[in-house]
């Protein structure tokens, strides 16, 4: 027995320091704190879950009433939280996301006055069925966002749970409207809308990081029934599945709705005539039951005057259909076209990239902002604003649906790192948008963008944490901009092939968990079977720019030999556009690798095909910094 507990002694030093080995050869930088957590075993050195890996969940049920005209919602939830870490819990830790809205809190954007409020009344609380006093002194403190429950009756202890019960009420704003509001007095998109239980990690324990605006979404992976009762014809939108659609809407639309799970064409679900004719069941109440599983946010929206189109999208080759749905109001004729975006872009990122079947059976996409656009996401859900072209209208639609993958698949900590979602939903539109409408072109902007704004002082390395950097003016460029073309840049480095090889690996180990970005930076060391580190450190950790000059042409023996000098810090690959006399061009290009020795000059060779006038980078294609030294003109003969 002694021989057997000593060779698991070897076997486990051994393995811990080949996991030191690989973290030391990798040339990252590894905050203390997150350090901790690769000590623990929760996350291992090469990118997978570590052996003692875990995550929290919970369980809502929650029945609300929706007060159109007062813009209220009046709520009351049942919550089962369930501690599967290895700490006994002497707190929790519950967010109020509305009450951004309490005068005097801290926010991003500026508040309408008219949409000050008292931020979420709680009239009850019981923990384990006993009444909780949160006016008590000493049971809680209220930071802008969240409610700490201290002397909570009993201590949570390793898996095991404890279940909360809550009455409240909020006031949804109409002039102030983050991603969510009253957009009139017959029209609601709710979100950020119950008190919820925080997430408890690995690395930080609980996230006691304020909803201040900027930075969205981190959330455990919960189950959710909801009851939302409004008044008669109202039609209920939201995360999951209809649970009694057929109790609550007249027999022609329920049959509409279901043809359009089974339609390759529009169906319309709800038109004019039946806003006019009625279009609920019942009495003067209505309530719309729904149910998700498994996702981490949830949100509705409701209206008594929106057209309802639907359509559905093969995303599996078993022939999974998801329904792609869309509603707006009468007068918007900018959204008509929107369902079959949404179904256009559910099968590219199914089949193309990531290359993942859409994991939600549906998505609704919601018109709110009519007069500018604009867009937020929820599982199951994206409230949208209007776009003034088709190329916009459905850039918007894929975009907010990528982040079905990121953060939710992902479970992505937004708050941190909103570059590992905003940056993934950007990339994948970028580079796919031209599926749904041929001319568009969101990729040349962002390559454009990034080489006028990356390495300006306000320019924060992206490993930043998005909730340190939210007040800066360049968070949006990181988070979007600059990660999308980073994302771009590494798919160059490793290839088509190999990328989705990484990404798929990555989106395998840490679908339904919390990754981090050292997560990321290792799993695709590990699949790749290289160290990144060439690439991750000017990218992700170091300031600087990407910055190449055309140095010198020599033609000679019919070749000719273009010296391209490294300026910038931030590795890009070479393009170069060459001229020739007739005014012709011809593009030849270098892989972003020829950097990764630390070369500070590469002589690109190639046979022209005439007599050169003008050789310069291509700034529609790759990031520069500078202008001024991206062409060499030949002298004339």
């Amino acid at each position: 027995m002694k021989k057997i507990f000593s060779a698991i002694n070897i076997v486990v030093a051994v393995l811990i320091f080949a996991q030191m080995a690989s973290a030391q050869s990798s040339k990252l930088y590894i905050p203390r704190d997150i350090l901790k957590a690769y000590e623990k075993g929760t996350r291992s050195y090469d990118g997978k879950p570590g052996p003692n890996y875990w995550i929290n969940h919970t369980d809502y049920n929650i029945q609300a009433e929706v007060f159109p005209k007062e813009h209220k919602v009046e709520g009351h939830e049942f919550v089962t939280f369930y501690n599967e870490s290895p700490d006994t819990l002497k707190q929790l830790v519950i967010r109020l996301y509305q009450d951004i809205m309490r005068k005097g809190n801290i926010h991003d954007f500026p508040i309408n006055p008219a949409d000050e409020t008292d931020g979420v009344k709680i009239d009850t609380l019981l923990i384990d069925g006993v009444g909780f006093d949160i006016n008590k002194r000493g049971n809680t403190y209220r930071t802008s966002t969240n409610l700490v429950l201290r002397n909570i009756p009993r201590l949570v202890a390793p898996k095991s749970s404890i279940k909360l019960e809550v009455k409240w009420s909020v006031i949804i704003p109409k002039e102030t409207r983050i991603r969510m509001g009253a957009y009139n007095d017959s029209t609601l998109y709710v979100a950020y809308w119950y008190p919820q239980v925080a997430v408890y990690d690995d690395v930080d324990g609980w996230d006691r990081y304020d909803y201040t605006g900027a930075v969205e979404f981190y959330d455990d992976f919960n189950d959710f029934n909801l009851e939302i009762t409004v008044p008669k014809n109202y039609l209920v939108w939201g995360t999951g599945l209809y649970q009694n659609l057929q109790d609550v809407v007249k027999p022609e639309i329920y049959s509409r709705y279901t043809e359009a799970w089974e339609s390759d064409g529009v169906v319309r679900i709800v038109g004019e005539d039946d806003l006019k004719n009625g279009t609920t069941l019942g009495g003067d109440k209505v309530v719309w039951k729904l149910k998700a599983e498994h996702v981490p946010d949830v949100s509705f929206a409701t209206s008594s005057g929106y057209i309802w189109d639907g359509i559905s999208a093969v995303v599996d080759a078993n022939g999974r259909r998801v329904l792609t749905d869309a509603v707006y109001p009468r007068i918007q004729k900018a959204f008509k076209d929107v369902a079959g975006y949404a179904k256009g872009t559910v099968e590219t990122l199914s089949k193309n990239l990531p290359g993942v079947p859409f994991p939600y059976p549906k998505i609704t996409s919601f018109n709110g902002e009519q007069s500018h656009g604009g867009g937020m996401e929820i599982p199951m859900m994206c409230n949208d604003g209007i776009y003034p072209t088709k190329a916009g209208q459905a850039g918007v639609t894929m975009h907010e649906i990528a982040h079905t993958y990121f953060p939710f698949y992902m479970g992505i900590n937004e708050r941190k790192y909103a570059w590992m979602d905003e940056g993934w939903a950007t990339f994948f539109t970028s580079a796919q948008l031209s599926k749904l409408i041929a001319d568009a072109d969101e990729y040349t902007g962002n390559i454009i963008g990034v080489g006028r704004l990356m390495g300006r002082e306000a320019d924060l390395p992206t490993i930043t944490p998005s909730v340190i950097a939210r007040g800066g003016q360049l968070l949006g460029f990181t988070s979007y901009m600059k990660a999308s073309v980073s994302y771009s840049m590494l798919k160059n480095a490793l290839g088509d092939e190999l990328f989705k090889k990484c990404l798929d690996e990555y989106m395998s180990r840490w679908n339904g968990k919390h990754p981090l970005p050292w997560d990321f930076f290792f799993t695709f060391n590990d699949v790749a079977k290289q160290d990144l580190s060439w690439f991750w450190n000017p990218w992700y950790f170091d300031r600087g720019f990407p910055d190449l000059a055309v140095k010198n042409v020599k033609v000679k023996s019919g070749k000719a030999i273009v010296t391209v000098e490294k300026v910038g810090n931030v590795p890009v690959p070479i393009d170069l556009i060459v001229t020739y006399a007739d005014s012709t061009t011809e593009n030849v290009s270098k892989n972003i690798t020829v950097w990764k020795t630390g070369a500070k000059e590469v002589k690109v060779d190639f046979k022209p095909k005439k007599e050169i006038t003008k050789v310069e980078l291509n700034t529609k294609t790759v990031p520069d910094a500078n202008e001024k030294n991206n062409v060499f003109e030949m002298k004339k003969k």
